[in-house]
């Protein structure tokens, strides 16, 4: 089956076009997923999950909320997303009869540097929520589905989907079963009663998994973080072999996966190249967040009613489908945005980002790395989330600049020029002037 037959009628927009859009959507998504993660770089992982730990009051309190509702995974979803886009990109000229092994060979060649990548940047670059890694290897399984029709990618992501729920709901609701049956024995206790070896056991159980991390552990964590060099790869690495084990990196692998089927199919359908109408996108965003926004913060209401207790299930059960409904939110808003000012210096500077979203991702990493460990000024767990997303807007602004200033001298971002050297195993062409740029597949 070509390409074609999951195109729209009607001409595609041209190339030029399609590639800017699919670079600027590539370049939000990058940015945006600097929100979460830089809460991981500059203060202890539980900040994430419970706000009392970012700072508290009402300016940080409002601040996590957002980004809770907002960003949390959907960014992450939208970057998979782009990378499934970019899988059909890339090979696209393996439809012609000249191309299939030629087209496998790169792709292969290329993702395995992928995955080479997110070591060093996992292992050597201290970044223990690295997805190169997770998209590489994911990636790898990929190139077979590149010729399946639209819908037939989303059932695959669909099955990818049910997987995922399958593994997550029966945990979720074992562990609620689990602090029902803690909080009935520690009443019990509390009347004066005894209790049976294994029923201490479930209430002992509960309480380690309840408890939040002492003032001993988090001065312990900070320490770590910002101490000599050898104390800092040495707990970077067992975080990130804890983080990438079997399991880790099956599960985060189909959760990648599933974005990226949905991207190639949005590709196939000319959706994620800006090509339907202002009204198309328009109705995407308002039916993407007006069923996910609403969703997301009734999930955050119940965790805040409940004291971030993890007795909860529900929540998390929903999260996955509510998670991919605000990302196809996300799309629409953004194409929204594009069709009214497509021309617009903000624009060519996402796509611009988009462009050296590799070299972007990773540079986000060095300068946290330079600003919070003790590698550099060891100001991890200093600040709050307020002074944190202050020095997130100023790394927007310096990454948006400086893809502006660069690409306009060179044809790639640096690391996309190693990259892409490394794919075709000779030396690409850096300066412009040399010959047309490809844009587009360079992430």
């Amino acid at each position: 089956m070509s390409e074609q037959d999951g195109s729209l009628t009607g001409p595609p927009a041209p190339a030029s076009a399609r590639f800017e859009a699919l670079d600027a959507l590539r370049g939000f998504a990058v940015l945006g997923i600097f929100v979460i993660n830089i809460i991981g770089f500059s203060m202890p992982e539980i900040a994430m999950s419970d706000p009392a730990y970012a700072g508290g009051g009402p300016v940080n309190d409002g601040l996590w909320t957002v980004a809770q509702v907002y960003f949390y995974g959907s960014m992450r979803g939208l970057f998979s997303v782009m990378f499934g886009a970019g899988i059909v990109l890339f090979t696209q000229r393996a439809i012609y009869p000249d191309g299939p092994i030629r087209v496998a060979d790169l792709f292969f060649r290329r993702t395995i540097w992928l995955v080479l990548f997110g070591l060093i940047h996992g292992f050597v670059l201290l970044m223990p929520g690295d997805i190169l890694l997770i998209y590489g290897l994911a990636g790898l399984f990929l190139f077979p589905f590149r010729i399946l029709t639209p819908r037939k990618l989303l059932c695959c992501a669909a099955l990818a989907m049910v997987f995922l729920l399958a593994t997550v709901i029966p945990e979720e609701y074992a562990e609620y079963r689990l602090g029902e049956a803690a909080m009935e024995l520690e009443a019990v206790l509390e009347d004066g009663g005894m209790l049976a070896e294994d029923d201490q056991a479930i209430v002992d159980d509960w309480s380690d998994n309840i408890a939040p991390p002492t003032d001993e552990e988090i001065t312990a964590l900070i320490d770590a973080r910002t101490g000599d060099l050898a104390t800092l790869y040495e707990t970077n690495a067992e975080a990130v072999a804890d983080a990438n084990g079997s399991y880790s990196l099956v599960w985060w692998g189909i959760d990648a996966a599933m974005m990226m089927l949905i991207g190639m199919a949005l590709y196939k359908w000319r959706i994620i190249t800006a090509e339907r109408s202002l009204k198309f996108y328009f109705l995407m965003m308002a039916i993407g967040y007006g069923a996910a926004l609403p969703a997301r913060c009734w999930m955050l209401w119940t965790r805040w009613d409940a004291d971030f207790s993890p007795i909860l299930w529900l929540p998390w059960a929903v999260d996955q489908p509510v998670r991919v409904i605000l990302t196809m939110g996300h799309i629409g808003l953004f194409f929204v945005l594009w069709k009214l000012a497509a021309s617009s210096l903000l624009m060519r500077a996402f796509s611009c980002a988009g462009r050296m979203a590799l070299s972007n991702y990773i540079g986000q990493t060095l300068i946290c790395g330079i600003l919070f460990t003790g590698a550099g000024l060891g100001l991890y767990g200093q600040f709050d989330l307020a002074q944190v997303y202050s020095i997130m807007f100023a790394v927007w602004i310096a990454q948006l600049s400086f893809s502006l200033w660069w690409l306009s001298r060179f044809r790639f971002g640096p690391l996309e020029w190693v990259w892409r050297s490394l794919t075709y195993w000779r030396r690409q062409p850096f300066r412009k002037g040399i010959t047309p740029a490809d844009k587009g597949i360079a992430v």
